[in-house]
């Protein structure tokens, strides 16, 4: 009698799971046959799954039919997938919910209902995102019940009404393509055993002992020798006999049987991946490339079903419990063409390539401070440097230098601010996603507004940095992404109920690029003059300005960065707010690790700290917690822990809790404020100005 095993423990499944409340059976082994595969759909037919999913186990283990299953569902759960909403923009909130274990089990186990005719999901966030998979073989799928014993004729467990499951069906071939190609793994075996019976027959040579008639103790001995020298042919005939011997040659045989096996693994092949030479070895690569198209064709099906799936039965899950989901959707990105070197460098010549993008996809690590080079870099002209005749040359452009090549505060600014490019972490992911949640960046005449800003400062060539005014143009590039970016990342009802603290969240941000705008007014500003202590004439200045990074770094990348943290930070502030309304039910808070595939030392160090929601940890470790930072924080009713030293462990400018501060960095800390005024909350926040032209300046503005 097979022996049973009750799935009833607490951390293989939480209660209410399926899964807990039926009785699974061991795999029922057996010699197969085309009479038992045939007996097994008959059984299916009458919605008794036992027979059939037992054989699916038994042929699964032939590794050629395992593998061309895989290679599918690998298409599939290697794919890049996302959440995007209306406007192109993506939730990150989503994004880390699809980089879990258990979600790339959902994406598997829903490919697997192609090739077993059904999948039945329960999904559980008790503790985050854990998916169970019902054992198909308590199914019945008729009635939308489960069986409580594998061999019940009515299921005892209605699924139909039950909440968070997912039931995913082959419309095309109810029982799944593992019914059409068990046939030719059973013949294959059989195939396979009786090549090797005639191998073991005619393969080997026949052996011939020869004895004297008069002498029957050596006919003895030669029969034992040979029965001992294993199983090969042999004969024991007298030697006066006369004995005619044929050559045990199974060629013709031997071909037959290959040919036959062969004809079965093309056919199973093509059962399951529409094609044999992705697998096989073809004749020509025209022919294995034309093959490969069919193969990604089946491919963008399963992905296209796998995104129905996703799309129309866990997106109404996830809004029940609370994910902002409305108005976006499960996309697969289109993959592109896997470019090679050479294509990069002739697309560089076109338009522009980000570093890191590069860097990524050769895992080639960025060089930082005064590390050498694998190249030579070519020598830095002065911005001032003339023409060897003393003429200037109209269109003529200089090399470009970066903003560390400038004196004073902005050596150690500019170093700051390189760390916050994020390399090696998802998070750089997500910049690129910020490219398209701020497409106004390509949509807006950035070339214009610069150009129109170095007139304007030039026309102001000698008046106090402090004094001239914020430039609308420069500003509103700043402001509209981080304000798009804070619009995308709040709950729209949520916001509706806290209008204020949304309020202010955007002024802080407004704040933030009021002070960026007046650091980069005070870079352009610092070109005006040359060596000699003169103002240059604004065709110089104007080649001086446009020979640094300072355009590409304040306006493209650095804002890509700053959107980024934006939107991490809102909404972690309104995940804090809920936290801090639900908290008579879960007064702690727990430190959860990073989702990054590189996590940093210093952060792993907090995973698991659970602290009161009131503990003045958080006012410094709520995260983001640096540049990029993945981590999160969930509210619980754990037991707490001690709390981990925290003064000097995090950078004075992520030291922020922005469910408190309604701040996306800790703006008193951050270099664009601090290059104005080091004493920010008396001075700005609090209004004591007196003078301090620069926060008097910008408050001014803001205030219009």
């Amino acid at each position: 009698m097979a022996k049973k095993a009750t799935i009833t423990e607490e951390e293989k499944a939480p209660a209410g799971i399926i899964i807990n409340q039926i009785t699974v059976n061991r795999v029922n082994r057996q010699i197969l046959d085309i009479g038992k595969w045939r007996q097994a759909l008959l059984s299916a037919d009458m919605d008794r799954m036992t027979l059939l999913y037992d054989l699916y186990e038994d042929v699964l283990l032939d590794g050629r039919l395992w593998d061309a299953i895989d290679r599918r569902i690998r298409a599939v759960t290697g794919a890049d997938l996302t959440f995007q909403f209306e406007d192109g923009s993506e939730s990150q909130e989503l994004i880390d919910l699809i980089d879990t274990e258990d979600f790339e089990f959902l994406l598997a186990e829903i490919m697997e209902s192609m090739f077993w005719g059904i999948s039945l999901l329960q999904v559980d966030f008790s503790d985050g995102l854990s998916t169970f998979s019902v054992p198909r073989k308590h199914i019945r799928p008729k009635s939308k019940t489960v069986a409580v014993m594998q061999n019940d004729i009515d299921g005892s467990i209605s699924y139909e009404s039950m909440q968070n499951v997912i039931e995913v069906r082959n419309r095309r071939d109810k029982f799944g393509l593992i019914l059409r190609a068990a046939p030719y793994v059973i013949m294959m075996r059989g195939g396979v055993s009786d090549w090797a019976q005639m191998v073991e027959l005619f393969g080997m040579p026949q052996r011939i002992g020869k004895y004297s008639i008069y002498d029957q103790e050596a006919r003895k001995q030669l029969e034992q020798a040979f029965k001992e020298q294993g199983a090969a042919a042999s004969m024991v005939v007298p030697k006066e006999t006369d004995v005619e011997t044929a050559s045990n040659s199974g060629s013709v045989n031997s071909t037959i049987y290959k040919d036959f096996v062969a004809e079965l693994k093309e056919a199973m092949l093509v059962t399951v991946l529409s094609n044999t030479m992705t697998t096989l070895s073809g004749s020509s690569r025209a022919q294995g490339d034309v093959h490969q198209d069919t193969e990604d064709d089946l491919n963008k099906r399963d992905l296209r079903f796998v995104q129905r799936v996703l799309n129309h039965q866990l997106k109404p899950i996830l809004e029940a419990r609370g994910y902002k989901v409305k108005g976006g959707s499960f996309v697969f990105p289109k993959a592109l063409k896997d470019l090679s070197v050479e294509e990069l460098v002739k697309l560089a010549d076109i338009i522009e390539i980000p570093a890191y993008y590069i860097h990524d996809k050769y895992s080639i690590p960025q060089a930082t401070g005064d590390e050498k080079l694998a190249r030579a870099a070519a020598p830095v002209k002065s911005v001032n440097e003339e023409d060897k005749d003393g003429e200037e040359k109209p269109g003529e452009e200089k090399d470009e230098i970066k903003l560390a090549d400038t004196k004073g505060f902005w050596n150690s600014f500019f170093s700051f601010f390189v760390n916050a490019r994020t390399t090696g972490s998802r998070a750089m992911e997500s910049l690129n996603l910020a490219d398209k949640s701020t497409s106004y960046i390509a949509s807006i005449d950035i070339d214009g507004i610069f150009e129109e800003a170095i007139r304007k400062l030039y026309e102001l060539a000698g008046v106090d940095i402090n004094d001239i005014p914020i430039l609308d143009g420069l500003f509103n590039i700043t402001y509209n992404g981080l304000n798009k970016g804070l619009t995308a990342a709040f709950d729209d009802d949520w916001g509706k109920s806290n209008p204020e603290f949304i309020n202010q969240f955007r002024y802080n941000a407004a704040i933030f690029a009021a002070f960026k705008t007046h650091a980069q007014q005070n870079e352009i500003v610092s070109q005006l003059i040359d060596g000699d202590g003169n103002l240059k004439s604004f065709y110089n200045f104007r080649k001086a300005v446009l020979g640094t990074s300072i355009k590409k770094d304040y306006n493209i990348n650095w804002l890509k960065t700053e959107y980024n943290m934006a939107v991490r930070s809102a909404r972690m502030a309104e995940k804090w707010k809920r936290f801090e309304a639900n908290k008579d039910l879960y007064p702690n808070i727990e430190f959860i690790e990073s989702t990054a595939v590189n996590k940093r030392p210093e952060h792993l160090q907090w995973v698991g700290t659970i602290l009161p929601i009131e503990h003045p940890w958080w006012n410094t470790h709520t995260p983001p917690v640096g540049w990029g930072c993945e981590c999160s924080i969930r509210n619980t009713d754990k037991d707490i822990t001690t709390a981990p030293g925290y003064e000097e462990e995090v950078d004075a400018v992520f030291a922020n809790n922005p469910g408190k501060t309604a701040e996306f960095l800790n703006l008193k800390e951050h270099p664009y404020i601090k290059s104005v005024c080091p004493d920010f909350d008396s001075c700005f926040k609090q209004g004591k100005k007196e003078g301090c032209k620069g926060c008097e300046q910008i408050m001014n503005f803001l205030k219009r």
